[in-house]
This record gives C-alpha cells, sequence and structure tokens, in this order.
C-alpha cells in the first residue's frame, strides 16, 4: 500500500513525503491488534479516532486534522485503485473549517488530493486536465476558451487568451500537468481549433464558465472537500497564487501569472495581507 502511495505523481517532493508519512502512520494505527489490515472493514469510527488522536501537546490543531483526514483517503483511494476497498470510510467525517473565509486558498495536502481525485477513472481526460490548468491559476472564466493550437506541448506551456477581467498570459504546467493536457489533446482529434476542455463549438461566455465550473467543482467532490464551507473552485486559484508567493515572495509575480491588474486584488486571492 505504502508503495503505491510513494508513486502517486502528487505535489511537491515534500509535500509527498509529509503524505505517506501520515499515511504509514494510519495504517500502523489500524494495525495496532492485527497482523493485517481488511480496509473493507475499516469504519468512520476507527477514521475519526486516528483522526482526532492526541498529539505531544495535547489535542491535535484543526490543520493537522484536515492533515490526517487527507492522508486517510489518499490511503482509500490507492486501496480502492488496487481491489483494496469498496469506498471510503472518511468522506462523511466533518471537520471544523479551516479559516474563518468565504474562500481560502487550497492547502497542500487538499491540492495533491484534488490531483489523485481527478483522476477518477483511468480513461478520464477531461477533469485531469482542467485541474492541471487550475493548478496554473487558470480561472474558470478562461478554462473554456482553451483550444487545443493554445497547447505548446514542445515548450511545455499554454497560452491563456484572458477575459475582459484577466490579462492574456503564458502558463506552464507541472510535469503531471502537461501529461494530462497531452492526454486530453490525444483523445480530441486533431482540428486546432477544438476547445480543450469544452464539450462542444458553439456557446456563450457563460455556458462555457458554467461547465468549466462544474469540471473543478467535481473534482473537489471526488476529493470529499465540496462540503468545506470555505473551499471553492476559486481556492485553487488561491492555492496556484500562493506557490508562486513562496518561490518568488513578489506580489507583482503572483498578479502576473494569475492575470489580474490589481496588486490589492492578487493579494485577496490569495488571502495574504
Amino acid at each position: 500500500m505504502i508503495g503505491a502511495l510513494e508513486s502517486f505523481e502528487l505535489l511537491s517532493e515534500q509535500s509527498r513525503l509529509r503524505m505517506v508519512s501520515l499515511a504509514g502512520r494510519f495504517l500502523r494505527f489500524l494495525d495496532a491488534d492485527r497482523s493485517a489490515v481488511d480496509l473493507r472493514t475499516v469504519g468512520e469510527d476507527s477514521v475519526t479516532e486516528f483522526v482526532r488522536a492526541q498529539t505531544v501537546g495535547g489535542a491535535p490543531s484543526v490543520a493537522t486534522m484536515h492533515l490526517r483526514r487527507s492522508a486517510v483517503r489518499l490511503v482509500f483511494r490507492a486501496a480502492r485503485s488496487l481491489g483494496l476497498a469498496d469506498g471510503d470510510p472518511s468522506l462523511d467525517l466533518v471537520l471544523p473549517p479551516r479559516s474563518s473565509l468565504r474562500t481560502r486558498p487550497l492547502a497542500d495536502d487538499e491540492a495533491a488530493l484534488c490531483r489523485s481525485a481527478s483522476l477518477h477513472t483511468l480513461e478520464e481526460t477531461r477533469l485531469p486536465a482542467a485541474w492541471a490548468l487550475a493548478e496554473c491559476a487558470v480561472r474558470s472564466s478562461e478554462l473554456g476558451h482553451v483550444r487545443l493550437a493554445d497547447l505548446d506541448a514542445d515548450e511545455g506551456r499554454v497560452w491563456i487568451a484572458g477575459t475582459s477581467r484577466t490579462q492574456p498570459r503564458w502558463v506552464e504546467p507541472t510535469g503531471w500537468g502537461m501529461l494530462q493536457l497531452q492526454r486530453r489533446a490525444r483523445s480530441l482529434g486533431s482540428d486546432p481549433e477544438r476547445p480543450l476542455l469544452y464539450v462542444g463549438r458553439a456557446g456563450s461566455d457563460h455556458h462555457r464558465q458554467a461547465a468549466s465550473c462544474v469540471a473543478v467543482s467535481t473534482v473537489l467532490r471526488h476529493a470529499g472537500l465540496s462540503a468545506e464551507p470555505d473551499v471553492r473552485p476559486l481556492s485553487v486559484t488561491g492555492w496556484a497564487g500562493r506557490q508562486v508567493l513562496v518561490d518568488t515572495g513578489r506580489i507583482e509575480v503572483v498578479a502576473r501569472r494569475l492575470g489580474v491588474r490589481s496588486l490589492d486584488r492578487a493579494a485577496r486571492l490569495i488571502a495574504w495581507d
């Protein structure tokens, strides 16, 4: 099981190691009184006990509980892919919100879980492609307008034409993201004008945005995050901008990556004071 988790292309090496470590702790927690764990028999009570277990300093923080729950969800996602489980008892585990914001950036563990959840089936190409672009801070109003011609696989980038509220720009998906975009492109044929995500050749801006928003929302639902009161499709934009701020320390670079004209708007999107 741990080997399967280690092979998941999540996010950074640091994020992957943290999640794998927590997953291992969960499996050892389940195995305390048994020689082998049958994940099909694990119920919500066991998951809740692990997620809410005391730390050295006392009761776990809200962030710690969310992180543990994400690790548990990855365990059951890997188990289902291996035929070792049928469901996920963590999906009904409700935790206090991570913030008091109306919309907050995703945490790294949640973004990792969403990347995995986007591959809902082996044949799925649209959802992982949508998530790959969302990871680059491509907004729901922009997703429906991306065409096959905008994908530059040789340079590892995608052209985003922008909207009345966002600037045109190049974005650079991760290696995982480019793989998903190429998988999607191969499934669509060779017409360069064909939309990469929007199913259809016609459609108003409103319809394209709604369809794209549904795609990102579906990934959040598969990851078990749709019930979080402070998580919305814009949360992945906030997460993407946060990564840029961590890497560069410059809010103006964040604004350019997000395609916004205002530094204040960029700061609000990433919940940065």
